[in-house]
């Protein structure tokens, strides 16, 4: 991927223009991993944005994006693709089987950097418990089922405190 083109994700958007916080971001993100919902459409359902708010800012991501050859999304398609394939061969190399029950738990990790998925062992930390990952410590906002295919973990889904 040639980074150096722009980036203009949905996220970062609505960041810079100041029409979320990263708490509020963080939380329509996990809802967009967890659901599989589009983030426009998770926005508004959580009364974030209104759709005439998603498409003025998916209007500046088509413009941004045709100025510069790139199909929109894509970037943040392709970082995520690579931040699950990471996750992926993290477990593989764990030597985890995703049909053993007592295999652990995934952490989802936000920053506005992009994902990350981290693999770890025991039970998935509970709602409000903080949690140390790389770059410092963080909280437990939400707990759901792990945004890998075909994986029976539960995730962690944490936020800045």
């Amino acid at each position: 991927m040639d980074d150096s083109r722009p980036v203009l994700p949905l996220g970062r958007l609505v960041l810079e223009r100041g029409l979320l916080d990263e708490e509020q971001l963080e939380t329509a993100l996990a809802e967009h991993l967890s659901t599989g919902k589009l983030l426009g459409q998770v926005l508004v359902e959580l009364g974030y944005l209104t759709e005439d708010e998603v498409n003025a800012l998916l209007e500046v991501q088509r413009q941004a994006a045709s100025a510069a050859g790139t199909e929109p999304g894509a970037q943040g398609i392709d970082l995520l693709r690579t931040r699950v394939a990471e996750a992926e061969a993290e477990v593989e190399r764990a030597g985890s089987d995703p049909d053993d029950d007592g295999l652990g738990h995934v952490l989802f990790v936000w920053s506005p950097s992009g994902y990350a998925l981290l693999s770890r062992a025991g039970e998935p930390p509970s709602v409000g418990s903080e949690v140390g990952v790389s770059g410092g410590s963080q909280v437990v906002v939400k707990l759901g089922p792990s945004p890998l295919p075909g994986d029976r973990r539960r995730c962690a889904y944490l936020a800045a405190p």
